[in-house]
C-alpha cells in the first residue's frame, strides 16, 4: 500500500473515533439530564435578573436553559431594587392536564414535550423605599450641660 493511501486510511480511522464519541453532560443536574429535555427561555422586564429554577439550575435573563418536558417545577426571579417574583412552569399535554407538580390531571394524558409557559416571562415590580426611620423623632433635642 503506497504511503499516501495508509496515512488517509489512518486519518479516516482517527476521525471516524472522534466522531463516535458525544460531550459529556456531567455538569448538569440529573433532574435535567435524565427524560426528554426542551429549551425553556426565561425572560425579564427588566433584564439582568436572576433566574432560579426549583430544579436547581440558573441564569440571568435573557437566557435559555434545558430542562425536563414531563414534570412541572418554579423559576423565582431576583433583582436588586426589585420585589422577587415566582411564576409555574408546567409541561403542556394534548388533553387533559398537567398540575405543576407534574402530575396528570383529568384524562390521564401524555405531556406533548412542550411547557407553558414557554418563553417564561415576568415584569418585575420596583420594591417600595425604606421606611423612614423614627430614631429621633419626636423627642426634644437635648441640652447642653451648663
Amino acid at each position: 500500500m503506497p504511503p499516501f493511501v495508509r496515512v488517509c486510511a489512518i486519518a479516516s480511522a482517527l476521525l471516524a473515533a472522534g466522531c463516535a464519541s458525544t460531550p459529556s453532560w456531567n455538569f448538569l443536574p440529573s433532574s435535567i439530564t435524565s427524560g426528554a429535555n426542551v429549551s425553556l427561555t426565561i425572560e425579564s422586564d427588566p433584564p439582568g435578573a436572576d433566574a432560579q429554577t426549583s430544579l436547581g439550575t440558573a441564569c440571568r435573563t435573557p437566557c435559555m436553559i434545558p430542562v425536563p418536558a414531563d414534570r412541572g417545577f418554579t423559576v423565582t426571579y431576583s433583582l436588586n431594587g426589585y420585589l422577587p417574583q415566582a411564576i409555574q412552569v408546567a409541561p403542556r399535554s394534548a388533553e387533559g392536564g398537567y398540575d405543576v407538580a407534574g402530575a396528570p390531571s383529568e384524562g390521564y394524558a401524555t405531556p406533548t414535550g412542550e411547557l407553558t409557559p414557554n418563553p417564561v416571562y415576568a415584569q418585575l415590580q420596583p420594591a417600595p423605599p425604606p421606611a423612614p426611620s423614627r430614631k429621633g423623632k419626636g423627642r426634644a433635642p437635648k441640652k447642653p450641660p451648663q
